[in-house]
Order: C-alpha cells, then structure tokens, then sequence
C-alpha cells in the first residue's frame, strides 16, 4: 500500500493537470444553469413548481448518450485538424459562449421563453462539451490513475462553482444578473482559447464512420449498437443488473434535493451575500475536501469501499437540511449544514464518476460514459423536475426527509456489490 505522501504527490501529474483544467471547463456552464439561475428567477417572482419544472433544462446532459456516438466517432471539417476530441471540444464551447450572451441580454420577467431558450442552448451544447471532457478525462490518465482523475475532474469542476456560484451572486448583487452573466461569457472566450493551445489530443485509433446515408444499418451498429452490447458482454457474469440499479439509485437524493435549494434560501430570508459565502464559497471548499479525500481513499482501499461511505453520507447528511428547517434562519446552522452535505457530495461525486469510468472500454469511451451517466441521472432529473409540487404541498421538512430517503437503495445496493468484493477495469 502506497505512503499519504505518494498518494497526495499523485495528484500532482502533468496530465491529471490538464484533467483539472478539463473539469473546470465543465463545470462553469453548467453552475450557470443551476443556483444563479435558481436565485434568479425566485427573485424575478417565478413560482417556485415553475423554477423546480425548468430544471429540467438539464435533461440535455443526461440525453448526451443519443448524440455522443457522433462525436466520440465523427469528423467536423476544418476543425478536426485540431484533433478527434479537441475539434468537438472547442466547437461546442463556442455556441456555449454565445448562448450565454444570449441568457445574458435576457429578462425572466418579460421574455422568460427567450431566457429559457437561452438556457436550453447552453444546456445542450455545454452537454456536447462534457461528452469530450468525459472521454478525454479517461483517455489522457491509464487505467490505475482512474480514481486520482475522477478527484481532480471534480477538484476543476468544482472551482469552476466558486466561479459560477460566488462570483456571480457578488456581481449580481453590485450590478444585475445580465452583467453577472455577460461576465462568464467573457470567462468562456479564455477557455476556448485555453483548449485550441493548451489542451492536448488523447491519443485514440481512428474511428471515422463513413457512409451514413449508403450504409445506414452498419453504422448504427458501429455508432449504437456495438458500444452498448461491448459493455454487457464485459460484465454479463459479473451482477450487471445489480452495478446498473447502482448507477440509477447513487445519486438520486441529491439530485432531487438539488432543484428546492435556491428557493428554500430565499424564502427562509437569506441574503445573496450569505448564500454566495456559506453555501457556495465555503460550500465549494468543503465539497473539494470531500472529492480529494474521496480520491485519496479510493486511491489507498478500494473504489468500493468508498462508494459505499458515499451512500451513507449522503443519506445522514441530506437530513440535516430538515433540521435546518425548524432553526429558520441561522448562518451558523447553515453552515453546518452546508459542511455536512457538500463534503459528503464531494465524496460520493468522486466515487461515481471513478465507477463510471471503470467500466467504460477505451474503443467507446464517449458513449459508453454518457450512456452510464443517462443511467445516473435521468431517473432522479425526472422526479426533481416535480420537486416544486412536493414543496407547496408537504413544505421543506417533509420534502427534505423524502429526497434523503430516496438515498437508502443506494446504501443497500453499495453494500451488495461491496461485499461481493468485485473489480472493476475499464477495457
């Protein structure tokens, strides 16, 4: 077993570097369509079973598995001189810059539709990013370094929030929320950049698929088919059924606690200066403390034993925000809360997406992942999309405990596959 020291100064490769850099392109766009937008809107008075409808904006980062054959296989003219993944990478955030100047230049209280519409924009092509961010994140590390990567994709993910979730609500709060977006599509414009001259091409075999207009069955096959039946077959005799329940019921707590969030800080009268330093600042840091711990532990024990720990803590400390219900409006309780649950999902995040990772094949590392993380995310997006309903008809105690419960199967399924002392590689 490898000293703390070793597995800290892990951390410190050139290439799992660059897999940072990766999840901080990741995760600003997305941050921009969750909490400020959140906070936006309960601001303009939309109601909260709108606010908790769209957001289902984000379904289009679970549906990247039905365009991510095409990029993980197809060439784009002129562009792909820049490479296979660097040629899709940079011409998705591109329209990502210009969407969000499109939300930027947007009122929720006179054009919600174009503000939306915006915002489905920057959903779907950010969506197109994160299917090249996710197959460069394994294909530029080897196989033993999946967990250090999966903790320094979240580490860039997550300093991109102290971007997108601190930053903004200052900037809002001085200024306006189209300044404060204006602002992040000026940030987009360093990244492109950052990604035609920094970033490197993994190395990939080529994988062109010709001929989808002559031979539209074989590419179907090569585009669809082939991806998906590769991973049955990999673990076929290996409680497949049980790894997929795994991957649908992980993170399903958090993801329809996630939604009520924002309007619950409003309502319960916190400040945007206080939800910017206590639930997004130090929220943010504890969260990252959470996913290089997540990191380090995978990296000492076994990828297993801390997706079960994930589970737990989730569940434990996704009941804190009920507690924090009957305290009203207390910082101190607050952040306490905010500790607990952002260190916890710092920990599971890790652990998910070092799973994920583990059982995607090299030949279909795109599609593979995506079609995993439509797994893990649609099911639980689906219900959060109601989550607003929940609130006005039980109130914030009773629909914390019920986003909390919904973690158990994750608990139980962990421990299965724990116990079973299986062992995942990616091919």
């Amino acid at each position: 077993m490898k000293s703390w020291r070793e597995s800290f100064l892990g951390f410190f490769k050139p290439r799992l570097l660059i897999v940072l850099a990766l999840g901080f392109c990741s995760g600003l766009p997305f941050g921009m369509l969750i909490d400020p937008l959140g906070f936006w809107l309960r601001e303009a008075d939309i109601s909260r079973s709108t606010i908790g409808l769209l957001s289902w904006i984000t379904l289009m980062f679970t549906f990247k598995a039905i365009w991510s054959p095409f990029v993980d296989r197809l060439k784009l003219p002129i562009l792909n001189l820049l490479g296979q993944r660097k040629s899709w990478l940079v011409f998705s955030q591109s329209l990502v810059v210009i969407s969000i100047f499109g939300m930027a230049f947007s009122d929720p209280t006179s054009s919600l539709l174009v503000l939306v519409g915006f915002a489905l924009s920057v959903s779907f092509f950010a969506a197109t990013q994160d299917i090249c961010i996710d197959a460069m994140r394994v294909e530029l590390v080897s196989n033993h370094e999946q967990g250090e990567a999966a903790s320094m994709y979240q580490g860039g993910w997550r300093i991109a929030f102290l971007v997108s979730q601190v930053f903004t609500f200052f900037v809002a709060s001085f200024y306006d929320w189209s300044t404060a977006y204006f602002s992040i599509g000026i940030l987009m414009i360093f990244l492109v950049l950052f990604s035609i001259f920094i970033i490197p091409e993994p190395e990939k075999l080529d994988s062109q698929v010709g001929g989808l207009v002559k031979n539209p069955f074989s590419s179907f096959l090569n585009l669809y088919l082939n991806p998906l039946t590769d991973l049955l077959k990999r673990y076929r005799d290996n409680h497949i059924l049980l790894i997929l329940f795994l991957v649908i019921f992980y993170r399903f707590s958090d993801i329809v606690l996630g939604p009520m969030a924002m309007p619950f800080y409003v309502d319960t009268g916190f400040t945007k200066e206080e939800v910017a330093i206590v639930t997004n600042a130090f929220g943010i840091l504890m969260t990252m403390i959470g996913v290089f711990t997540g990191g380090i532990l995978i990296y000492r024990y076994s990828m297993m034993s801390v997706v079960l720990l994930g589970a737990i803590l989730v569940f434990l400390t996704n009941v804190a925000f009920a507690w924090l219900d009957t305290i009203g409006h207390n910082v101190s309780g607050l952040t306490l809360t905010i500790a607990l649950d952002n260190f916890s999902q710092g920990v599971a995040s890790t652990a998910l997406i070092a799973l994920l990772s583990s059982l995607t094949n090299r030949h279909f590392t795109a599609t593979q992942y995506a079609v995993l993380f439509l797994l893990a995310t649609f099911p639980a997006t689906i219900i959060k999309g109601f989550s607003g309903f929940v609130v006005d008809s039980f109130g914030y105690f009773n629909f914390f405990l019920y986003a909390a419960s919904l973690g158990l199967p994750a608990i139980v399924l962990s421990y299965v596959l724990w116990n079973k002392k299986l062992i995942f590689s990616s091919g």
